[in-house]
């Protein structure tokens, strides 16, 4: 994953993706990226990896691109890929009794014209910036707060024992999900990670 979502929104360093390119192209290694969380304009990109310019030899995506309304996946490759699985003199079995559903497909392509029509990639980059700012701001002085991260409309607070060593709570005290229910009790839904309160908003939250 570009920006990690079950690891609880782990944004990884600005070199950290173009090194594992670059080691993937010196030994000859596939490098797949899962954007099933980060694609499709949720971190202020249309995939995650473009934040790095790093360009991977496959992308699995799923959920966002029908935005929910139908069970979708796929797979995309680089052109490298597609001519060996092109290529005549091979042979190449691979196939679904499900795939490519007519409507599954039908719903993707009017999302993809949503997506571009209403500027996803944007919205999220600017709502995206101006929640991470505010999530910092409100809580930079927070004793329990040992990190605020984001990549777009996709931000995490982490919760911590003490804020100057970053030590963490004891499991047994199930920080996170106390913190969970009670965000629901005051109408927030997301969910936790341990205890790493998640945030990702529908792109088409709006600024009030």
């Amino acid at each position: 994953e570009p920006v990690q979502g079950a690891g609880g929104v782990i944004v990884p360093q600005d070199d950290y993706f173009p090194r594992i390119r670059e080691i993937c192209d010196q030994y000859d290694v596939l490098l797949v990226a899962d954007e099933v969380i980060t694609g499709f304009g949720r971190t202020g990109k249309m995939f995650g990896l473009e934040h790095w310019g790093v360009q991977p030899d496959l992308i699995q995506y799923a959920k966002a691109i029908t935005s929910g309304y139908f069970p979708l996946g796929g797979i995309g490759v680089s052109d490298k890929i597609a001519a060996a699985m092109d290529d005549s003199n091979s042979a190449w079995m691979h196939a679904y009794t499900y795939s490519a559903h007519p409507v599954g497909c039908a719903v993707a392509l009017a999302m993809l014209d949503i997506i571009e029509k209403e500027d996803f990639v944007a919205q999220a980059a600017s709502k995206g910036a101006r929640l991470l700012q505010n999530l910092q701001e409100a809580l930079a002085d927070h004793p329990h707060v040992g990190d605020v991260r984001g990549k777009g409309l996709m931000c995490a607070v982490e919760l911590v024992k003490d804020k100057a060593t970053k030590e963490e709570f004891d499991a047994a005290e199930k920080i996170g999900p106390k913190v969970h229910n009670a965000t629901v009790d005051r109408g927030l839904f997301s969910r936790v990670r341990g205890d790493v309160y998640c945030l990702a908003p529908p792109i088409v939250t709006t600024e009030s």
